[in-house]
């Protein structure tokens, strides 16, 4: 094993000059129009819709079979005897985890909102992250399924899948958000329903 040597460091004698504080640029509301970075925010309202809907349905779903497992258990031939309320505490503890597992997934699957710039793209998630992507004129995109408006949305939805660079994602969009980039391939040509 070998035993710890000392360093040592030499510093200068006389102090060089003092350290200016870093020049922040100055925010976006502060600029003139001209100087702003060109960046459109665009809401996904559709798709957070459609998710709210798809949960609620969900939970519907959770609950309906919840009461039928506390039914059959209420009418087997050991009836609401002791061991059965172990069993109900069972089934609503699996329902809670699979209700808030499910809103968690459902709902995170369509991001909040897209930044349309220049120099890049960012998708801000349901939870706040931020996925950075390329620019206006870089960026490619790929439809990998279309949504017609109907009772779970009121506007057509788009699975798309981005790249850039070597990130790749999947996110539930409204139709044409992406708009003006073009896509770079449309699977299967789905047309507008």
């Amino acid at each position: 094993m070998a035993s710890a040597r000392r360093v040592r460091l030499t510093r200068p004698s006389t102090p060089g000059p003092p350290r200016q504080p870093p020049i922040a640029a100055p925010p976006a509301e502060e600029l003139e129009p001209a100087e702003r970075p060109a960046v459109e925010r665009r809401a996904n309202r559709g798709a957070t819709q459609r998710e709210i809907r798809v949960t609620i349905t969900y939970l519907v779903g959770i609950a309906v079979v919840y009461a039928l497992l506390v039914a059959i258990a209420r009418t087997g031939p050991t009836g609401s005897s002791g061991g059965t309320s172990g069993d109900l505490l069972l089934f609503g503890l699996v329902a809670i985890v699979l209700a808030a597992a499910g809103t968690v997934v459902s709902v995170g699957a369509a991001p909040r909102s897209v930044e349309l710039g220049d120099t890049e793209t960012v998708v801000v998630g349901r939870f706040g992250r931020r996925y950075r992507f390329p620019g206006r004129g870089r960026l490619r995109w790929t439809v990998l399924q279309r949504f017609p408006a109907g009772p779970l949305s009121p506007v057509t939805l788009e699975s798309v899948e981005i790249s850039g660079g070597t990130t790749r994602r999947s996110f539930l969009l409204e139709e044409q958000l992406l708009e003006p980039a073009a896509p770079s391939a449309a699977v299967g040509d789905l047309p507008p329903r």
